[in-house]
């Protein structure tokens, strides 16, 4: 089996992590260490997280996914900070009252070319910033569409809300049976 290069020992371990394999690495081992493991291990894997950010349900797809190029990385540094850089331009647009005199664009062409530009690179958290707020502008004519990687759509989803009750009043914990006791509650 072969890793594609793309991927870094934290992403396979948290991949690893995230499909519910148990693993015998963690972030102590370097990336050879980890590579090493997967190759010889990766027959006796059991995905037990079929609902994992990966949509990997069984070993062959898990194989496959780590055969090909990682898809949530494209870019190489420079071009990513390129496109961060030019989010953050259309992010200054859109905060200064989508007032082009304001920005550090010449035209609205330009604009437009930089939205086609970073839209594919919507994993990037600037760049879903600046087309959700462009895509607020009151005088656009079309939004602009983009697609949010299966990744990113699984990590977006909202936690479950949870509340609580606070109590008040004069309490006794037992710490030999782990119990809480009511003496007086107001």
């Amino acid at each position: 089996m072969i890793i594609h290069k793309s991927y870094s020992k934290l992403e396979l371990i948290n991949l690893m992590k995230n499909c519910g394999i148990k693993c015998d690495v963690n972030n102590e081992n370097n990336k050879k260490e980890v590579v090493e493991y997967i190759k010889d291990n990766y027959k006796k894997f059991k995905i037990t997280n079929k609902d994992n950010r990966y949509n990997i349900k069984n070993i062959p797809t898990f194989k496959n996914y780590l055969i090909n190029e990682n898809p949530l990385k494209k870019l190489n540094t420079k071009d990513k900070n390129n496109i961060i850089l030019n989010a953050k331009r259309i992010i200054n647009y859109c905060i200064n009252d989508y007032n082009l005199d304001e920005s550090t664009f010449d035209s609205i062409e330009d604009l437009n070319n930089i939205i086609n530009e970073i839209k594919y690179y919507s994993y990037i958290s600037s760049v879903r910033r600046a087309l959700k707020l462009f895509n607020n502008n009151p005088n656009l004519n079309k939004k602009v569409d983009y697609d949010l990687p299966q990744e990113i759509e699984y990590d977006l989803k909202p936690e479950p809300q949870f509340f609580i009750k606070i109590r008040t009043g004069i309490f006794r914990y037992d710490m030999i049976n782990c119990k809480l006791e009511v003496i007086e509650e107001h």
